[in-house]
């Protein structure tokens, strides 16, 4: 029996390394940014909010259908309460449009770290991932008919946000990008994330570090490529209970859904 690809690929742990690249690109589009500042305390308890998020989404692939349709239901509720102006203009999370923008940040880097830090994705895998992740944006709130078909589709999409004039760098955005890349750590914790920082600045699109005045520099690029390389050296080796995130761990191998 075939696991979903969605599975396979989500149960690493070095993940966590695109964290910073999918907020700060979130973070790139003006009613987004405005949420986040005016309903979050994600730059005063980033980790926190942080393992929230993450327990959400492994609920959504390695849970029972009960436990996905609780943290689907959490998210939602959650959602239903965002609700403001910015610069004249009425957001609000449950928007589709916007919810659109955060899933498609989520499955690009999900996509990008995997191929980087653990493997090369053969074609075929990747488009097998992008539809079962069509079933989780639903679960996310986000009407089927405004989800992207198929890769290709996807591919469109990112590139049409990526090139036009939806996105762009506000004061909240910038203040928010500046608290992402650098959050208020226990001194331990902030030696890795400054290295976590630099492989971040390589990993975002180049039109999302212009507009934030970020640049990916030697330093930048060569802790990507070491962290990769080295990655992919003892990701091999290395034991499931250290690679694997619990939930992924702990779930049934169950068989891919399909998506209609």
């Amino acid at each position: 029996m075939r696991v979903s690809t969605m599975a396979e690929v989500n149960r690493e742990r070095v993940l966590l390394v695109g964290g910073q690249r999918a907020l700060v690109m979130q973070l790139a589009h003006p009613l987004v940014a405005a949420g986040v500042a005016e309903h979050s305390d994600f730059p005063a308890r980033p980790m926190e909010r942080l393992r929230r998020t993450l327990d959400l989404s492994l609920a959504l692939i390695y849970g029972t259908d009960a436990e996905a349709e609780a943290a689907s239901a959490g998210i939602r509720a959650v959602h239903e309460r965002v609700t403001g102006s910015a610069a004249g203009r009425p957001y609000a999370a449950n928007d589709p449009d916007l919810l659109l923008w955060v899933n498609a940040t989520l499955v690009d880097t999900t996509l990008l770290v995997y191929e980087r830090f653990v493997r090369p994705l053969p074609e075929r895998d990747r488009r097998r991932y992008y539809l079962e992740t069509v079933d989780a944006a639903e679960l996310f709130g986000i009407p089927r008919a405004v989800i992207p078909g198929d890769l290709d589709a996807f591919r469109a999409y990112l590139g049409r946000m990526l090139e036009g004039p939806k996105l762009r760098a506000t004061v909240e955005g910038r203040r928010l990008v500046a608290d992402v890349l650098r959050p208020p750590l226990p001194v331990p914790l902030r030696v890795p994330t400054a290295a976590v920082r630099l492989i971040t600045l390589s990993l975002l699109p180049e039109r999302v570090r212009s507009m934030f005045g970020l640049r990916a520099g030697i330093r930048s690029r060569a802790a990507l490529a070491a962290a990769s390389r080295a990655s992919r050296l003892v990701l091999p080796v290395m034991p499931a209970a250290m690679r694997q995130f619990s939930a992924a761990r702990a779930a049934p191998r169950r068989p891919p859904e399909r998506s209609t």
